[in-house]
């Protein structure tokens, strides 16, 4: 009976080192970049009950083989071809455990050389001056990265945050600088008040009538009553790009409407978000549209015109919006022009529905590069694909990035409250527990970044004391396939 189990298994997993190799091309030189295809290959299929009859007779489930496939099923090969007494002459695989973990360690260095297995950054303020001591200090509690956005602020300020992160840097901790560019983000253009110059803000009700123009012209007085509310967008010949029932949603989800028309390059939508007081909408706030092929590219010209600028004290430049290959080719372009190409890091952020499903591609891209990431920017991303995918898409991500040996940074909203009112949530803390699986976490702005990356770091030493029994079942990926 047991022999008949043990033969079944050795028929199965030798079916399944076939599938992996189907189709990849032999000429493929770079050991990651073949064993993200092994990877991929093999995630289109169920082996979920494979792993476990592995499981019953002691073998590897290969719950963890993701950064060296083929090394760990041929193991389970030779295992069982010893139990059976069966002749097994395997070629050497190209990629061993030890030689995988090790691309791993080296390239996760692109966030810090530091023997921390989880590196932290956290994002500089704009009123950073306050504080004489602040990066200093956080260095000290154990952040390894600064963040510059560059949505935010002007080179004048990133020059002289980019110059208080070197003067903290010491002989103990070189202390790294990432740069992100402000990308295509859509945002709302609100009308200016004539008194204080400022921009007025809008309440919006359930079922209410928003023309959202893509131009940022007046409209006729006349026509302008036919609307409960205009907003501008900076996105240009937005009616062309959407459809009737297309979902959008304003400000990180917090005001969900539906397309109703289509007005030339205008849309009329209406408000579906429920609130006896209404929903208040600003200036400069995000504007998502997960239903619409929206094809912008990651590099705008802002991009191109700051380039220069941070280029002189950048170790990493985060690519916002990345959505396809061409988007990392482009900022290698224009790195290449400044003479940086290779010396300055990059990472794409993930956060969007087309960034999902050209990872693979994406990541392809930076393999050729070198000295790259993802990050997972959990906040946009949400919106994207459904809040109620998050969870599982995050694990998807980070299980392929480690099958390319890809270094990761999860972002968005990690330990929020801590860093807002120093009171942590429940859930923030589990939270925590998770984002441990990544080679980075990144924290956004707040008044207690202090006694957040106190608790942060005692976290993190704890999970490294636990060991990962979780199981990961290979379902088929319905995302690569």
């Amino acid at each position: 009976m047991k022999n008949t189990l043990l033969t079944k298994l050795f028929t199965k997993l030798s079916d399944l080192k076939e599938k992996m190799s189907f189709e990849i091309d032999p000429e493929i030189t770079d050991i990651s970049l073949l064993n993200m295809k092994h990877y991929l290959n093999l995630r289109k299929y169920d082996f979920s009950q494979l792993q476990d009859d592995l499981t019953k007779v002691g073998l590897s489930s290969f719950g963890r083989s993701q950064a060296h496939m083929e090394a760990s099923i041929n193991v389970a090969l030779e295992m069982l071809a010893l139990a059976l007494k069966k002749e097994l002459h395997l070629p050497k695989p190209r990629l061993s455990y030890e030689a995988s973990h090790a691309i791993m360690d080296k390239n996760a260095e692109i966030f810090s050389t530091s023997n921390d297995k989880t590196k932290i950054m956290i994002t500089v303020p704009s009123d950073f001056t306050k504080d004489k001591a602040w990066f200093s200090n956080l260095s000290n509690e154990g952040v390894h990265l600064f963040r510059i956005n560059t949505a935010h602020d002007a080179p004048e300020a990133w020059n002289q945050m980019a110059q208080s992160i070197k003067d903290a840097r010491c002989e103990d901790k070189d202390l790294k600088i990432y740069v992100d560019l402000a990308g295509p983000k859509i945002r709302t253009v609100l009308k200016k008040s004539k008194k204080t110059g400022k921009s007025k803000k809008i309440k919006l009700l359930y079922g209410e009538r928003v023309l959202i123009r893509s131009s940022h012209q007046p409209l006729h007085e006349e026509k302008s009553k036919h609307y409960d509310a205009i907003i501008g967008c900076t996105l240009e010949k937005l009616g062309s790009l959407v459809n009737i029932n297309d979902t959008v949603f304003v400000d990180d989800g917090k005001i969900e409407m539906v397309i109703d028309e289509i007005l030339g390059e205008d849309i009329l939508c209406r408000v579906l978000t429920r609130s006896e007081k209404g929903v208040s909408l600003k200036d400069e706030k995000g504007i998502n549209f997960p239903n619409s092929d929206i094809a912008i590219h990651a590099i705008c010209d802002h991009d191109k015109e700051v380039l220069p600028h941070i280029c002189e004290y950048a170790d990493i430049i985060g690519i916002s919006f990345a959505q396809t290959p061409e988007d990392i080719d482009d900022l290698i372009e224009q790195l290449d022009l400044l003479g940086k190409k290779g010396s300055i890091g990059i990472v794409a952020k993930i956060e969007t529905k087309k960034g999902v499903e050209n990872l693979p591609r994406i990541l392809e891209a930076l393999i050729r590069y070198g000295n790259s990431g993802i990050m997972i920017a959990r906040g946009d991303l949400a919106i994207e694909i459904g809040f109620e995918n998050l969870a599982y898409m995050q694990e998807e991500i980070l299980d392929l990035c480690t099958a390319a040996h890809m270094p990761v940074i999860l972002a968005t909203q990690v330990l929020e409250n801590k860093m807002k009112t120093n009171i942590p949530s429940r859930a923030e803390i589990s939270d925590v527990a998770f984002a441990h699986k990544a080679e980075c976490i990144m924290l956004n702005k707040g008044e207690y970044a202090l006694e957040t990356i106190t608790i942060l770091t005692t976290i993190l030493k704890q999970m490294d004391l636990i060991f990962r029994k979780n199981k990961l079942l290979y379902n088929p990926s319905f995302q690569w396939k």
